[in-house]
């Protein structure tokens, strides 16, 4: 489509050389992908590699998706590499949902093929349509992202490549169509249990039926706009930061903020600032929410020697003129040291090696810190448990507080709710004081053990997987 080769060359997505390696499921828009670029071959030298991600999740149907990309690049004489995962075992390890679990299996495979070619000028190109650029806006919007998440999926990160980023579905499966090529079908897409397909299925026809028949369009180029205003504040950002912010890239690298001059801006540059600050310290920033921007604001203004602790083992503290991000070197009493608060064992005991997890548990005094919003650790009321914590799967009479006046509900019936699948059920970890669930890993915390204003002792509770 003339469209696809205009958006490569306008985002100057490939150069004469590149080695691309292109993400081929099988489905009709990494099937359009597949013909686009070897059109553009035509047009630009370059060499390209196809990598298929075998999931494992619909048996035969997904070793038919493999033969079928397979076929299709012996035919075109296009290298072909096939990655088999069991999707639903790393999403139950991991506490991922199966869409999560996948996204991060298919990125790892793009880049160990990257890696592998040992080429420096690798691309890798997936399939993002313009209809996934909408679903991504209108998901990030009800999850109440910042201007980033707002503006969507890029064009063009590092080496990610996504050229049917302006072109809708429906214009692909025409495209395809009309010249007579086939393309699988993945029937999990018609799922709306996974929240990406409840988007795609129900809200966006929704839209366009009641509101305007353009509105993925007008919702994908609002995110164009997005992008363009997010990228000139971090251009404004950069030169405030030569100004205000001083930092040495060491092992345990500090961060320096005038503070003076850092609440003379304006209160969204003060945001960025704080953004910019952290990514220093933390890449990535995942577990740094609005509440912990809003704290740290108030700090700068705050006196001299206050301090925050963040997540990533973080802390913020008022020195003199500056405010200070450094590694959190306060020391916590840990394992059964931080059970002589009690007199018990805090191990908390279970099937030996349940899963490869493993679990660390931390009683410390509640100071009004901010609580972390993390997947994979959480913060507990510790006068508020009742029995020895045992890590295991659902039993009969469970029950999980849902309510914070006290309501329970039964964990088969908050799992039905939840849609879990019948399959998952008897796998996931459960963090359980007798009969009631303080954790159901993965999803969501017990209201009756929240930590509160009344709260005096905290247990921290982490799991991870073991190396």
């Amino acid at each position: 489509m003339r469209q696809v080769q205009n958006f490569i060359r306008e985002q100057k997505m490939i150069m004469p050389g590149d080695f691309v390696i292109a993400g081929v499921s099988g489905g009709a828009d990494s099937v359009c992908l597949f013909f686009e670029l070897l059109a553009y071959q035509k047009e630009i030298p370059f060499s390209m590699e196809v990598v298929h991600i075998e999931h494992g999740i619909r048996g035969q149907d997904s070793l038919a998706d493999a033969n079928y990309v397979e076929n299709l690049c012996k035919e075109y004489g296009v290298p072909f590499h096939l990655v088999s995962c069991d999707i639903k075992k790393m999403a139950q390890e991991s506490s991922l949902t199966v869409e999560e679990a996948g996204r991060k299996a298919r990125y790892q495979a793009f880049e160990q093929a990257a890696k592998k070619s040992g080429r420096s000028n690798c691309k890798i190109a997936v399939a993002h349509n313009l209809d996934d650029q909408a679903e991504t806006i209108l998901m990030n919007l009800a999850r109440g992202s910042g201007l980033r998440g707002l503006g969507g999926i890029r064009p063009v990160r590092e080496n990610i490549i996504r050229p049917l980023l302006n072109t809708r579905r429906s214009e692909i499966e025409a495209a395809l169509r009309g010249r007579q090529i086939t393309w699988r079908t993945d029937e999990t897409n018609r799922q709306t249990e996974y929240t990406r397909n409840r988007i795609r299925l129900e809200i966006l026809p929704l839209l366009a039926q009641g509101v305007n028949g353009q509105a993925a369009s007008h919702i994908a180029q609002a995110g164009l706009r997005l992008q363009e205003a997010e990228d000139y504040i971090q251009s404004q950002v950069q030169k405030l930061a030569e100004r205000y912010v001083h930092y040495e890239e060491k092992a345990e690298p500090e961060v320096f903020l005038e503070r003076e001059g850092f609440c003379r801006q304006e209160h969204l540059m003060q945001e960025y600032l704080i953004r910019f600050c952290l990514e220093k310290m933390i890449a990535g920033q995942k577990d740094v929410s609005r509440r912990h921007i809003g704290a740290l604001l108030e700090l700068a203004a705050g006196q001299n020697g206050k301090s925050l602790n963040l997540p990533g083992g973080i802390r913020a503290v008022n020195k003199n003129e500056f405010l200070v991000f450094e590694k959190n070197r306060s020391i916590r009493k840990k394992g059964n040291e931080a059970a002589k608060c009690r007199g018990e064992n805090l191990q908390i005991p279970g099937v030996t090696g349940w899963r490869d997890l493993r679990i660390t548990a931390d009683v410390f005094s509640y100071e009004k810190q901010i609580i972390p919003q993390k997947k994979c650790t959480k913060w507990f009321d510790y006068d508020t448990i009742n029995h020895r914590l045992e890590i295991r799967t659902r039993q009969a009479g469970d029950t999980l507080s849902v309510h914070a006046e006290g309501g329970t509900k039964p964990l088969k019936r908050y799992m039905i709710d939840e849609k879990i699948l019948r399959e998952r059920r008897d796998e996931i970890p459960l963090i359980a004081d007798g009969s009631h669930i303080l954790w159901v890993v993965g999803y969501r915390i017990s209201e009756a053990y929240k930590v509160t204003e009344r709260t005096k002792r905290i247990l921290q509770i982490q799991i991870d997987k073991e190396n």
